[in-house]
């Protein structure tokens, strides 16, 4: 009976110090991945403070108009599209209408074009000089319709700039259209040798 009692016990034993000496040579678990850094920080300013910056878009001063519209673009604001249409629209001042202008270029996208086509009806040809070039910039052809009628504007230069224009976007669209053709090609010779290797 005791050697049986002394069997139990060594084998439980055992078993205990198995264990602790797996846990004591088992690898070391990873560290945990580092905290992906968000993509954008987290606007710093209030929401009474940022009301407070679009009501200085209207200030008397254009520095500080100037300055409230370029940080409220700095800062995503929603409105600060809106804003930007409303200056190329209104603002008495022509170099803050072309620097709207200039700033929506940088933006680079379709969502830019409502208020770069209002600048091509602007008073000032330096104006929709601007407005011409960053429509060129973006290339989107769907402004074809309100470029196309400054091919008949009384200034020389804009007409120029209104030809070269349309040809931005007829360069663009022969490239998608390249580009498109080379993607099919090579989807259907991908397809056929796909094809044939299952018919061997």
């Amino acid at each position: 009976m005791r050697w049986i009692i002394a069997v139990i016990v060594v084998a439980v034993s055992s078993f205990f110090l198995y264990n602790e000496y797996q846990s004591m040579n088992a690898a070391t678990p990873a560290p945990p991945p580092p905290l992906a850094a968000p993509l954008e920080m987290a606007p710093f300013l209030s929401f009474d403070e940022i009301k407070s910056i679009r009501r200085s878009t209207k200030d008397g001063d254009p520095g500080v108009r100037w300055a409230a519209v370029e940080l409220l673009y700095s800062i995503r604001d929603p409105e600060s599209l809106s804003i930007l249409e409303r200056i190329i629209a209104e603002d008495p001042e022509q170099e803050l209408r072309i620097k709207a202008v200039q700033l929506l270029d940088k933006g680079g996208g379709s969502r830019q074009l409502p208020g770069l086509i209002k600048a091509l009806s602007d008073v000032d040809n330096d104006v929709r000089l601007a407005a011409l070039k960053a429509l060129g910039d973006i290339g989107d052809p769907a402004a074809t319709p309100w470029v196309s009628p400054l091919l008949k504007d009384p200034e020389a230069e804009v007409k120029t700039e209104a030809l070269h224009t349309l040809g931005r976007f007829q360069d663009k669209r022969k490239a998608e259209f390249a580009a498109l053709t080379d993607q099919l090609r090579r989807q259907y010779e991908a397809a056929v040798r796909k094809s044939q290797e299952n018919s061997k």
